[in-house]
């Protein structure tokens, strides 16, 4: 009773595949009949499964000694032997197996794959002979055969073993396909490509065909065919789409036929959309192109798409938001944004752009709020420091709190003391509170000693020197500011006519206003200048 119990528990717990429970039932009926083969059997099967072939050689070595004609015996102690290398004791069981039962296909098989093990090559094919003339042709055993053919450098029996295959499944497209791929594998271009044609002739719609036939015309580099071919294998529902996304990624790491042929790769990628229009990974490529084509609409749209059913994808959010901030479309950008932090908390480039979104919409408070968490979780010596440090010193400056936003501005210097835009910044803001000028100076004369010709920070520098009563040496950096202002600042000018006014040119002075004037963006006191024709702070 007690080994009935204790075997039945085993079996259950085997079948169930829980090894460990199984073994040691196994164990329990050992030791009450230490001669049953069955239990050594079982007992090199979990051994087997957990990989320790010498305890699993153990096992099956004691469950011979007892039944050394059982063909379950046999044939696990066959497949133990191979996997742990003992090659003739393997070829001494199946051998035996096939004498036993030489109906059973899977013993001959084996034999092979021992053989093969051994690097007894010819007794192999001897042994895939025998299944043919034993069990027929059988597709499995010619791709053996032509596999070992081809190690023995032998390719034209190699060729006449697929060629067999085909000639007794004419009617499997499949086959020929092998035979073409032969071909392409051995770099033999010219029966590839008349091997695929010969299968398209009679199967104009074969898309894997295309898709052979186009990779021996790249090899070629015979271009109009290769597009010509990949696109009919793009438009075939017979390759999936993951092929067909591999080759489309494949091609974009051609630099040469990219440059070349950008419009005909781009075009491929618009196919895809076309046939799977909702799928993700098909518009993710689409996008890439799009964004490459400098078509931002297009590839946000596509990006849009993506993230509606891979929420959890980094990289889309990531290009997305850049998309966004390259259109400056900064109500996106704060929809974007919220909602890829949704999906990572813990990314401080998506608090970023959040806050730079807000910012430009002047939503400060919220700017402030994404800006300053964004910050706390960046890591030191982040790319991305410099820019939080400048925007939440932007924001607070519009927040009217200048100590504080003075106090980042110090800080990003610190680190940062070659960032000429945030020098300009800063001493422009100190020279309109006409506080703290000569830091205000040296800082924007830094600015304008790395780039004389920028207009903008020529116009800070000439201001700070005004607000300073510098008047003529304002006058000089002024006009630099005017010689190289490209775009017609309306600051620019106004700023010159204020200092023409306290150069003693106060007609000139007012010719500059008016124009102005003209140009838009002017203070909100140039009409009263105008009308006065004097300077009003």
């Amino acid at each position: 009773m007690t080994y009935t119990y204790n075997l039945f528990e085993a079996d259950k717990y085997f079948s169930e595949e829980n090894y460990e429970l199984a073994e040691s039932y196994y164990l329990l009926c050992l030791n009450l009949q230490p001669e049953n083969p069955f239990l050594f059997y079982r007992l090199a099967s979990i051994c087997l499964q957990r990989k320790d072939l010498t305890a699993a050689e153990i096992y099956i070595d004691k469950c011979l000694s007892y039944n050394n004609t059982n063909e379950w015996y046999l044939y696990l102690a066959g497949n133990i032997y191979g996997y742990s290398g003992q090659l003739d004791k393997a070829e001494n069981i199946f051998q035996k197996l096939i004498s036993l039962k030489p109906n059973e296909f899977d013993f001959y098989v084996c034999l092979a794959d021992v053989y093969i093990k051994g690097n007894k090559l010819k007794k192999a094919l001897s042994t895939y002979e025998l299944i043919e003339k034993k069990f027929g042709i059988d597709e499995a055993i010619v791709i053996q055969k032509k596999n070992i053919y081809l190690q023995l450098k032998n390719k034209k029996k190699a060729e006449n073993e697929l060629v067999k295959l085909i000639n007794y499944y004419p009617e499997e497209v499949q086959f020929q396909r092998i035979l073409a791929d032969f071909y392409y594998q051995l770099g033999d271009l010219d029966k590839a490509i008349s091997a695929y044609k010969k299968i398209l002739a009679d199967n104009p719609s074969d898309g894997i065909s295309h898709i052979g036939l186009a990779g021996c015309y790249h090899s070629k580099y015979d271009i109009e065919n290769f597009f010509n071919e990949i696109t009919a294998g793009f438009s075939s529902t017979m390759v999936n789409l993951e092929i067909k996304i591999s080759i489309l990624i494949d091609i974009t790491h051609d630099q040469k036929l990219i440059n070349e042929n950008f419009d005909k790769v781009f075009n491929l990628s618009e196919l895809l959309v076309k046939i799977y229009p909702d799928d993700p990974d098909a518009n993710t490529i689409y996008a890439d192109f799009q964004m490459n084509k400098g078509d931002l609409y297009i590839a946000r749209l596509a990006l849009q798409k993506v993230i509606e059913t891979r929420k959890d994808k980094y990289a889309i959010w990531e290009h997305l938001l850049f998309i966004d901030n390259q259109m400056a479309d900064w109500n996106s950008l704060v929809k974007h944004s919220a909602e890829a932090i949704e999906n990572f908390p813990n990314i401080p480039l998506f608090y970023f752009f959040n806050g730079i979104s807000n910012f430009q919409l002047s939503r400060y408070p919220e700017a402030k709020k994404s800006l300053e968490f964004g910050y706390s979780i960046l890591p030191k010596n982040d790319p991305l420091l410099s820019d939080f440090l400048t925007f939440i010193g932007e924001v607070y400056y519009k927040l009217d709190d200048k100590e504080k936003a003075y106090s980042y501005f110090d800080k990003l210097l610190d680190t940062d003391p070659g960032n000429l835009m945030v020098m300009n910044n800063y001493s422009y803001y100190l020279s309109l509170d006409k506080a703290n000028l000569q830091k205000a100076q040296e800082m924007s004369l830094q600015t304008i000693q790395k780039e004389p010709e920028n207009s903008t920070y020529l116009d800070t520098y000439a201001w700070i020197l005004f607000e300073m009563k510098q008047y003529s040496e304002a006058l000089k950096y002024i006009k630099k500011a005017v010689d190289f202002d490209s775009t017609r600042s309306g600051v620019i000018l106004e700023h010159y006519g204020d200092i023409l006014y306290f150069n003693d040119d106060a007609e000139g002075a007012l010719e500059q206003w008016k124009r102005v004037k003209t140009i838009g963006n002017g203070s909100d006191k140039l009409d009263e200048k105008i009308v006065s024709g004097k300077y009003i702070e």
